[in-house]
């Protein structure tokens, strides 16, 4: 009971309190805070020149490799050239013995001229066999076999010439020149060795200047890229990154592109061709190779927090009357690191959405702030 009572009595000291802290009758009730509205960032739309860097992996190849092989068998008696050194075309490598090449020449002359002086004399018999017929002297039989023997003495020098051409031709392998200009590796027959046509490569030649760097882009973006073999060769330059980052100074050119689509990798082979005076490119080589278009292209662009998706729709939020978002449904273009290209859909200076996108509740308003 004494308990009850100390609560009515508690309950009363506290109504004349509540009496002073109401208004008067007819003020204003005082308002309650008001909610805020969702922050959200805002930027305009802007125009850049949109120049990606396409890097690709790639590999310096030699245009011309060359095995240098004797045609002729004999002992090697001079090595001509010094391992690793650039060579000319026509310079000098190996001489074989010309020996039994000389006598097999000088035996094939001898047989020309001894095949050209029978045939001479046979020509002239010809003459007078058909002299003495037209004469009634001589018979057909006759002159018909001294047609016989001179077109044979022909033939017999015809052989011989050909005989000639052989051995003199054989003589001339006993000299090998390098067939190409480059760089010459080992030696793989010293001086003393015996070598045939059978004994394999004697060295090897490599073109070194200039060189061809091959890359292969994927089949889909070559086409979406490059469109076609004239466009990569007339609208893109290529340069190229060496193993240590730095930049080759030397620009290249597209030389062609392969015939086929690699269909393990489902890409397509590209060859360009680079300037090596120094010899910085090695045959063999991995390179990183840059493609990037002659001339940008001047496109819309917003940043990338600002793009959304929805299924296969590109869209962005513009901030509408009363600051009620608007959705606006735009085509996508390539993106880099920092931006992204709108091809449809908007235009320079428009406004969007591009921080708190997430936040973004359809007709409902929001506090834009300018970024």
């Amino acid at each position: 009971m004494k308990k009850c009572l100390s609560l009515l009595a508690a309950a009363a000291l506290a109504l004349p309190a509540l009496a002073q802290e109401a208004p008067p009758p007819g003020q204003d009730q005082p308002q309650g805070p008001k909610p805020s509205m969702f922050l959200v960032g805002v930027a305009k739309a802007s125009v850049v020149d949109h120049n990606p860097v396409r890097t690709f992996s790639g590999r310096v190849l030699s245009p011309e490799t060359v095995a240098v092989v004797p045609q002729v068998a004999g002992e090697i008696v001079e090595v001509c050239f010094a391992e690793g050194a650039l060579l000319q075309k026509g310079d000098v490598m190996y001489r074989i013995d010309p020996v039994k090449y000389e006598a097999a020449v000088a035996s094939a002359k001898a047989s020309v001229a001894q095949a050209e002086a029978n045939l001479s004399y046979l020509a002239k018999s010809y003459d007078r066999t058909l002299s003495l017929r037209e004469k009634n002297v001589a018979s057909d039989d006759d002159l018909d076999a001294a047609s016989s023997a001179k077109d044979a003495a022909q033939a017999t020098l015809a052989a011989a010439q050909a005989a000639l051409v052989s051995a003199q031709d054989n003589l001339d392998h006993c000299t090998i020149a390098a067939p190409v200009s480059g760089k010459v590796g080992l030696n793989a027959a010293p001086a003393g060795n015996y070598v045939s046509t059978a004994s394999g490569p004697l060295a090897t030649i490599v073109r070194q200047d200039p060189v061809r760097v091959s890359f292969a882009p994927g089949s889909r973006d070559y086409l979406s890229v490059f469109g076609a073999e004239s466009g990569l060769r007339s609208l893109f330059e290529v340069r190229l990154r060496l193993a240590d980052g730095s930049l080759y100074d030397q620009d290249g050119a597209v030389e062609f592109v392969g015939n086929a689509v690699n269909p393990s990798t489902d890409t397509m082979p590209v060859y360009a061709g680079f300037p090596n005076p120094d010899g910085l490119l090695v045959p063999g080589a991995t390179v990183k190779v840059e493609v990037q278009a002659r001339n940008p292209a001047r496109l819309v662009a917003i940043p990338l927090t600002a793009l959304l998706h929805d299924g296969d729709q590109a869209y962005v939020w513009m901030v509408g009357e009363d600051n009620r978002p608007v959705r606006r449904d735009v085509v996508a273009g390539p993106a880099t690191a920092t931006y992204q290209t709108i091809l449809e859909g908007l235009s320079e200076g428009e406004e969007i959405i591009a921080r708190g996108t997430h936040k973004v509740i359809p007709g409902v308003p929001v506090e834009p702030v300018r970024l």
